[in-house]
């Protein structure tokens, strides 16, 4: 597995990548990647053997030195205490225990121990799960969601998906799956929860708006194959060559399918473009590095470092350009891969931003074979801006700020109603309408909507 992710925060049908729930970053990934890999050999070879002694004579029987660097005097100690534990469980606990599950167990503590809420271990049937979306289709209800506190927060309903069609609507918060209270629990399983063969029900019980105006309903939704349609595009006004393109992923169908919205629109005469990334909580960095090549012909992408502290450049050689005007929408979900974009099209000059802060994601995830189809899920890198700026718990603040109306409590749950993210005509969408007004200004349009 060598596959990098910057991370998708918001978490893409009901899947969990992006599964993290906070903003924290830390350090010497690289280090803790080690202890992680021999920590796990030392349990399952021990476990195998059934012999405490082996817990201290494992590391040199693989001709590796205790203070070689991969260690700090006395964690052969520590790898005692642990099997110890193990056996004290195994042998004195009032039930039987399975050895399995409490190895897992070890595995899923010691990544989260890291304190990172972007590195963690996933089982097998976890990454199968976690890893769907990016895939490009699943079976589930398609809606991108996020953990909000105890709740699971729909962000947005796919268009079409049988999420929209039983009427499901941005902000909304899902606390239960077929009659099972799921306020507090993790995004993760209640994402297995939703989750189930094609074709079958599944009821969620939804609140809706907040304080007096606060409404809880069931609803039943129909699983279905989700085919991921992550990037696609349409004219908003063809007389004047004004296109739209939304990206809601970097999954690995991405590129192809934001170069077919792309040629789509210069076929009509594409004059200026809006990118939306709105609500994208990102995905692959190399499908990320393959769109934003499209829109930067020469000059850096963003720049990645590691442990050492290097500053490592992804370059645009050999971009093409996408010699339009662009206007690019973010807002508080936008994240990761998406700020990569965002932030690379802003510094090298191609395009503008507009909305809101985005969320502040600036760490690189890459997968350690565990074994047996399990996942070490890892930050192993920063990454920076073009301007070398660091994004993380910050995010990148737009050039010009446009937030979407302020509602009321007794407003909330009939705002969202209808709204599509791409009609330029909406009056509730004031961050697209005026990019629109900021493309026509660039093309010398006296137009104005």
């Amino acid at each position: 597995m060598n596959a990098c992710w910057s991370d998708r925060v918001a978490t893409g049908g009901l899947c969990p990548e992006e599964r993290p729930p906070g903003r924290a970053v830390k350090g010497d990934a690289l280090l803790k990647r080690s202890r992680v890999i021999l920590t796990v050999i030392v349990l399952l070879v021990v476990t195998n053997l059934v012999t405490y002694s082996l817990a201290t004579g494992l590391v040199p029987w693989l001709g590796l030195r205790w203070g070689a660097g991969l260690f700090r005097p006395g964690s052969d100690a520590d790898f005692a205490r642990l099997y110890h534990q193990y056996r004290v469980l195994m042998t004195k606990y009032v039930d039987e225990l399975d050895g399995h599950e409490l190895i897992e167990g070890a595995l899923h503590g010691m990544a989260d121990a890291v304190g990172d809420p972007y590195t963690y271990y996933m089982d097998p049937q976890e990454y199968e799960e976690f890893d769907l979306p990016l895939s490009g289709e699943y079976v589930g209800v398609g809606m991108t969601v996020e953990q909000v506190g105890d709740y699971v927060t729909v962000v947005l309903p796919f268009p079409g998906s049988p999420a929209e069609r039983a009427g499901l609507r941005p902000r909304d918060r899902i606390i239960g799956v077929d009659g099972k209270d799921v306020v507090g629990v993790p995004l993760d399983i209640v994402a297995r929860l939703i989750r189930g063969e094609e074709g079958t029900p599944v009821v969620l019980t939804v609140l809706r708006g907040e304080g007096e105006a606060e409404v809880r309903f069931d609803v039943t939704v129909i699983r279905e194959r989700i085919i991921i349609e992550s990037a696609k595009g349409k004219m908003l006004y063809p007389d004047e060559g004004l296109g739209y393109i939304q990206i809601t992923d970097f999954s690995r169908k991405t590129p192809g399918q934001f170069d077919a919205a792309l040629a789509e629109l210069r076929a009509q005469g594409l004059k200026g473009l809006v990118l939306d990334l709105r609500n994208n909580g990102g995905g692959y960095l190399d499908e990320c590095v393959t769109i934003a090549r499209r829109f930067i012909a020469e000059g850096t992408i963003l720049y990645r470092v590691g442990r050492d502290g290097e500053l490592r450049p992804v370059e645009a050689a050999g971009g093409e350009g996408i010699g339009v005007p662009v206007v690019v929408l973010i807002n508080e979900w936008t994240a990761s891969a998406a700020e990569i974009l965002a932030g690379a099209i802003r510094d090298n000059e191609v395009g503008v931003l507009v909305g809101v802060t985005s969320f502040g994601k600036g760490t690189v995830q890459t997968p350690f074979d565990m074994g047996g189809g399990s996942v070490l899920r890892l930050t192993t890198e920063r990454w920076l801006r073009p301007n070398k700026e660091h994004i993380s718990d910050k995010g990148i603040e737009p050039d010009i700020v446009v937030s979407l109306p302020v509602v009321d409590e007794t407003e909330s749950a009939s705002f969202w109603e209808g709204f599509t993210w791409s009609d330029p005509e909406d009056p509730r969408d004031t961050q697209l309408r005026r990019a629109v007004e900021l493309l026509r200004q660039a093309l010398g349009e006296d137009g104005g909507s």
